[in-house]
């Protein structure tokens, strides 16, 4: 890790906590095949505070359906 550098004034610690959400309301998008409302219960929330997480992360729904 001594090796990994990073540019000036990242912070890694900030920018991991968005990343891994992303990465897991993309994972239950799949599992759900683009269903909002069932990924939603999976991950526990409400479908409108997911939806704005997807806006935010620009998230295209529509590439799980077909998976």
């Amino acid at each position: 890790m001594d090796n990994d550098k990073t540019s000036a004034g990242e912070n890694v610690l900030e920018r991991c906590g968005p990343d891994c959400e992303k990465v897991v309301i993309i994972h239950a998008l799949k599992r759900t095949k683009g269903n909002k409302s069932d990924a939603a219960q999976i991950l526990g929330t409400s479908k409108r505070v997911l939806a704005r997480k997807i806006n935010k992360y620009e998230i295209d729904c529509t590439q799980f359906a077909s998976e």
